[in-house]
């Protein structure tokens, strides 16, 4: 291992990760919103919605994605063609790239919401209820500050696993830390692999701290975890 090469290469890759940092924004941004609206569809009354949006979440939980991405880049145009006769092969790649990631991430993110919606208790609702609240008063007074509080630990490691999982946009010639790499190494060989690599790791590590930070910024700043986390301290005292 040639930590000097280590140090060399590092900044070309780190250069590189402004680009990662900003589709793993945007796409969790939207597959956060995608997946609230496929959550409020599986608890709705409509059994044909419910089920397909079951599906789609089945689907996305069930297939790897790189799978995922490889049928979106490669499929998707051949399908939008025979469908609706327009032709989308020329979109850029991140535009496919965005649209695995949100589809991925909104299906992960929406069983993070029901699993936390049907945690809370049910008498909470009905209390709400007795109080005179209405049913959207309900929803942003008492239930959504309760999922969010108890789903922040996990709506951060989504955020972490999309970082990770969008490694693999390289495979569909995105140029990001990943994709870089991938020249680096193969304009040099195989030379140097290992440290180029090595360099790779210790960038997405990096990134993955700062997602870390802000999840614990996000967990001070909520009082509704900061109540649930205490009488857990307590619980367990």
């Amino acid at each position: 291992m040639d930590l000097r090469y280590v140090a060399e290469v590092l900044p070309q890759l780190a250069a590189k990760l402004p680009t990662t940092i900003a589709v793993v924004f945007v796409c969790y941004v939207l597959g956060f919103a995608l997946a609230f609206v496929v959550f409020l569809g599986r608890i709705s009354r409509f059994a044909a919605l419910c089920a397909v949006l079951e599906t789609y979440v089945s689907l996305v939980r069930c297939i790897p994605i790189v799978l995922l991405l490889f049928l979106v880049y490669y499929g998707m145009p051949q399908l939008v063609m025979q469908l609706a006769g327009v032709d989308i092969g020329s979109w850029s790649k991140f535009v496919f790239a965005g649209i695995t990631l949100v589809l991925f991430n909104g299906g992960w993110i929406s069983e993070i919401f029901r699993s936390t919606y049907h945690a809370l208790p049910v008498d909470q609702r009905q209390l709400a209820s007795t109080l005179g609240y209405g049913r959207l008063q309900t929803w942003t007074h008492v239930i959504l500050p309760q999922m969010i509080g108890t789903a922040l630990p996990d709506l951060g490691s989504a955020a972490i696993d999309l970082l990770k999982d969008s490694s693999l946009l390289f495979t569909i010639g995105i140029v990001d830390t990943m994709g870089l790499a991938s020249i680096l190494v193969s304009n040099n060989f195989g030379v140097h692999q290992s440290e180029i690599y090595f360099a790779v790791a210790l960038v997405y590590w990096v990134a993955t701290l700062v997602i870390e930070a802000c999840v614990w910024l996000a967990k001070r700043a909520n009082k509704y975890y900061q109540l649930i986390s205490g009488r857990k301290e307590g619980e367990a005292a």
